[in-house]
């Protein structure tokens, strides 16, 4: 059996032609290779534009991140001191305000006791005054204060022809000699509801009447003390 085979073409120089076929794929590579630095340069204008707009875009957002954290920590700020000066005025005002319910509780306990003081002082001076009446209204010379007290009080009801005199219960004995004192004016003596001595002269006729009771004296003496020794317990209530 005969195998067929096929020679290489050569050229004149013995060498081997190649076939058409490669030669002609070898042509198609060659125009390829010369459009690749084309290709290549326009690739990395390409890349370089993504990598710089992304660079762009990450020191855009870096910007706007920094910004947002600067305005965040400044609203941050000024919520901290709007807090801060809040809690201390809260503070503040509780403290002055517990500082005065303090300052009233010592004020007010401190005005208490000298009240409670000036009205044992008061009690006491009146006690002494009292006693001082009662043992004067136990010697002589009360009747003839109270004759002389009684022609004072006259001179104030000029004209009057007819008086009643208020005496304590003790002192009705002083009826006959008081009415014989006045004449001749008529007097007539009745009981009065006072209980330290002196008594109470009063007109019908001229619509006066003169308190000469000691009981009432010792009233207008404790206005008096008050006054002068700034003993008025109503104004202590009042301010307390």
């Amino acid at each position: 059996m005969e195998l067929a085979t096929t020679m290489p073409l050569a050229d004149t120089s013995g060498r081997p032609l190649e076939s058409s076929s490669n030669w002609t794929g070898k042509s198609h590579m060659t125009r390829r290779d010369l459009n690749m630095p084309e290709q290549t340069e326009k690739l990395l204008h390409f890349t370089e534009e993504v990598v710089r707009n992304a660079a762009q875009q990450s020191e855009q957002m870096k910007k706007e991140l920094e910004e947002q954290r600067a305005a965040a920590l400044a609203e941050a700020k000024i919520e901290a001191k709007d807090a801060a000066r809040s809690y201390y005025d809260k503070e503040a005002a509780r403290i002055r305000a517990e500082s005065g319910r303090e300052v009233s509780r010592h004020l007010m306990d401190s005005k208490r006791q000298i009240y409670l003081r000036r009205k044992e002082i008061t009690q006491e001076v009146f006690e002494q005054v009292c006693e001082r009446i009662r043992t004067f209204t136990g010697t002589p010379d009360y009747y003839d204060h109270m004759v002389q007290m009684l022609r004072r009080a006259m001179e104030q009801l000029p004209g009057a022809q007819e008086v009643t005199v208020q005496l304590r219960g003790e002192d009705m004995s002083f009826a006959p000699k008081l009415s014989a004192a006045l004449a001749p004016v008529k007097v007539e003596c009745q009981e009065g509801s006072f209980s330290l001595g002196g008594f109470i002269l009063q007109c019908s006729q001229l619509g006066l009447r003169v308190d000469c009771s000691f009981d009432n004296r010792l009233d207008e003496l404790a206005g008096h003390f008050a006054e002068s020794f700034g003993l008025s317990l109503s104004d202590d209530l009042d301010e307390m």
